[in-house]
């Protein structure tokens, strides 16, 4: 049901500000789109090598209250009262249609709505699912009207993956889960994700889930008086990407632009070297670099 991790939607109060903290850390930005029907306009970064393992953030913003409101998009009008925040993922579909048959049965409704151009032509099927609460987020299925290869192909043509800084691929997100247990049952039984991997700390429980090319991570506390036991459900607010080359070149570049860049240090995950860019200097979406050594 879940071929990929296609996109991470952060809704933005500002669109032009929030793109210009991207393009001055060194990435290409998707000329501005807008929704009119659906009272939305977005840019877009895309990251990734190859057809396999690209995704892209979406950067989105609010042209219409009573339209975003109107087709079922309170959700993207609340955050940008609050200043914008993370709200949703969306996972690659290869047949939507049989996925939304099949969540409905479940007892899980996921609509499909289709996006078009101002021509006529359509650009995206998405289906948002009523998870019922099982997952903290808004979860989307997409499914696009060519392959993905076409897809990445036609991105790289336009220079969509022209970036001057290093990103190489979305390694993960993370999700902190209302109950890590019931979460984990929900992405096998349901969403057909089995667990990958799992990685315990004295503090905290990560159930690795492989989605395509990209891990999400679903985290818990490791016992009752963790700190996480005490944070609320909610999709981080953040994307790991592994870099193309060093991790301490990456930091420096970073630096230079003018961003606050943490020092490079040993991650969670075996094998790993990590920086991470705040989600205040990158219009909510805080950006970890990733090494693997």
């Amino acid at each position: 049901m879940l071929e990929r991790i296609d996109h991470m939607v952060c809704v933005v109060p500002d669109l032009l500000s929030a793109g210009a903290a991207y393009e001055r850390l060194g990435l290409s930005l998707t000329a501005e789109s807008r929704h009119e029907a659906a009272g939305v306009a977005n840019r877009a970064v895309f990251v990734g090598t190859d057809a396999t393992n690209y995704t892209y953030l979406e950067l989105l913003s609010v042209t219409d209250e009573v339209i975003a409101r109107s087709t079922g998009r309170e959700l993207y009008v609340e955050a940008v009262a609050r200043g914008g925040s993370v709200v949703g993922v969306s996972f690659g579909s290869a047949d939507i249609h049989s996925a939304s048959r099949e969540l409905g049965a479940a007892g899980y409704p996921a609509p499909i709505e289709t996006l078009s151009r101002p021509d006529g032509s359509k650009v995206i099927d998405i289906a948002t699912v009523d998870t019922r609460g099982a997952v903290p987020f808004r979860l989307s299925l997409a499914q696009y009207p060519e392959t993905w290869a076409a897809r990445y192909e036609r991105s790289r043509a336009a220079g969509r993956f022209a970036h001057d800084f290093p990103l190489k691929r979305l390694d993960h997100l993370a999700v902190v889960a209302p109950d890590i247990e019931a979460a984990t049952r929900f992405w096998g039984e349901v969403l057909g994700v089995p667990v990958h991997g799992e990685i315990r700390t004295d503090a905290m429980v990560i159930k690795q889930l492989k989605i395509g090319d990209a891990v999400l991570e679903l985290l818990g506390p490791a016992t009752p008086q963790s700190p996480m036991a005490a944070r609320p459900a909610a999709l981080a607010s953040m994307a790991a990407w592994e870099v193309n080359g060093p991790l301490d070149a990456a930091v420096e570049l970073a630096r230079e632009r003018g961003f606050t860049v943490s020092e490079p240090e040993y991650g969670v995950i075996p094998g790993t070297r990590r920086a991470s860019i705040p989600a205040a200097e990158l219009a909510g979406v805080g950006m970890q670099l990733l090494e693997y050594v």
